[in-house]
């Protein structure tokens, strides 16, 4: 009984850990089943690849923990695996996701299996919770931050710049497209996309360090963040990003161009808000000037 009841609140403790994360549901499959077999030498979970294979999403055990990113073609373990166990077995936790479990000895699996038969819907649930977290924070399209995710990682960033040592500064681009609406209406919703998609990857080209930040604000605008960036070099690069957004599209039936809004920390504003608003202004400034330009006071 005393054991049942060790087991039950383990599983129990799965089930709760699907609210954190996939990972944490592993840490406790993990510590689960070790303590229903002490014949267990290592526990690696595979989830199949788009691509083909399996990539080792887990591991634990000194002679595993390599494995972990590592994407095999199957999961052959007397070919892949370490060879100094005696035996391995497989068990299936959904359809895109694969246990193994290497074992000093042959032991009883139908615990392991009774285990494993639970914990699957917890992982479901884990799974689901973890794409909804990336659909909040990616936009679906073009992959670019979503609105709401920018904004708290532009506040985030300006409160982490606030903290350190020296001069804070920060740069900020509004961009909003010149002549999508054109661009779709004669074109088609599908080439509309692909504009988008294609900004998307121009605005991530820009990106300089690991804490720049590059968003969809919705519909055909963009922001893009340099994190460590004096005002009068954002100026120069947001006209180098004009220039050649022009270039790229200038041989198209419609000439897609950029107005770009540039807004500094702390000069333009105190916070993410007042930054935004002042790019936001400014670009709409630069659109009312006549497009293709810039725009920073």
């Amino acid at each position: 009984k005393g054991t049942l009841r060790s087991v039950v609140s383990a599983l129990r403790r799965i089930v709760a850990a699907a609210r954190n994360g996939v990972d944490d549901v592993f840490r406790e499959l993990d510590a689960t089943l070790r303590g229903l077999c002490e014949e267990i030498e290592a526990v690696t979970v595979w989830k199949a690849e788009p691509a083909g294979g399996h990539r080792c999403v887990f591991a634990s055990g000194i002679r595993y923990e390599r494995y972990r990113g590592c994407v095999l073609d199957g999961l052959e373990a007397r070919k892949t695996l370490h060879p100094s166990d005696r035996t391995g077995v497989c068990i299936a936790l959904g359809d895109q996701t694969v246990l193994y479990l290497a074992l000093a000895r042959p032991v009883e699996l139908k615990p392991l299996f009774d285990c494993c038969e639970i914990v699957e819907p917890a992982l479901a649930v884990a799974y689901d919770r973890a794409e909804d977290r990336i659909r909040a924070t990616y936009d679906g399209l073009t992959g670019l931050l979503t609105p709401r995710a920018f904004r708290t990682a532009l506040a985030q960033l300006i409160r982490a710049i606030e903290r350190t040592r020296g001069v804070p500064r920060l740069a900020l681009l509004f961009i909003d497209t010149d002549r999508f609406k054109e661009w779709n209406d004669r074109l088609g919703h599908a080439a509309g996309d692909a504009l988008l998609r294609k900004l998307a990857e121009m605005l991530r080209a820009q990106v300089c360090g690991p804490d720049d930040l590059v968003a969809r604000n919705g519909g055909d605008e963009f922001c893009l963040v340099w994190a460590d960036c004096e005002k009068s070099t954002a100026i120069e690069r947001a006209e180098a990003l004009r220039s050649t957004i022009a270039a790229a599209f200038a041989d198209e039936a419609i000439a897609i161009t950029a107005s770009i809004g540039v807004a500094a920390f702390p000069v333009d504003g105190s916070g993410a808000e007042d930054l935004l608003e002042a790019a936001d202004a400014r670009m709409y400034g630069a659109k009312r000037a006549g497009r293709n330009r810039i725009s920073w006071e």
